[in-house]
């Protein structure tokens, strides 16, 4: 009987680990990893397991409320007799010194159970100065050209 319970009690305090392993809201997955440094694969991975695990744990409206917290603005499609709650598509952008990102996030329904989430898919980008740190691919963008000209010198034409 004692090894019965120990092993109910080992398994129920490996089950809290588990769950406390990854970020429980959209913010904490956030300020859970170095953008402009880590991996941008790493970074990939890390936001689509994260941002599934809370979707599908908490739920529609739940998450809808987090990612506006997390400083997403989310666009909706129509709603249908069929779809009653429509897709959301929720974007984030932050602008660093050195790189541009951008988060995007979908959510759908089952529309035969209120506030589900059926797919919550997730993507990330960064557009750096030069070109060795932008993800998913390399971004000429003018923030290869070190973000502004320098001033002009008195006298001088433009």
């Amino acid at each position: 009987m004692k090894r019965f319970l120990f092993l109910v009690l080992a398994a129920g305090l490996g089950a809290c680990a588990h769950e406390a392993a990854g970020p429980k809201t959209v913010t904490e997955l956030h300020q859970q990893h170095v953008w402009q440094h880590e991996p941008g694969a790493d970074l990939m991975a890390a936001m689509e397991t994260g941002f599934s695990r809370i979707a599908h744990r908490e739920g529609r409206a739940a998450t809808l409320a987090q990612l506006a917290e997390a400083g997403y603005e989310c666009t909706y499609g129509e709603a249908h007799e069929d779809y009653p709650e429509p897709m959301a598509v929720c974007t984030r952008s932050f602008a660093s010194r050195a790189c541009q990102f951008d988060w995007d996030v979908s959510l759908t329904s089952d529309p035969k159970t209120p506030d589900s989430v059926g797919s919550a898919k997730a993507g990330f980008r960064r557009d750096c100065v030069g070109l060795a740190d932008d993800f998913p691919e390399p971004v000429k963008s003018a923030i290869d050209d070190q973000l502004a000209p320098p001033p002009a010198l008195p006298g001088t034409a433009n």
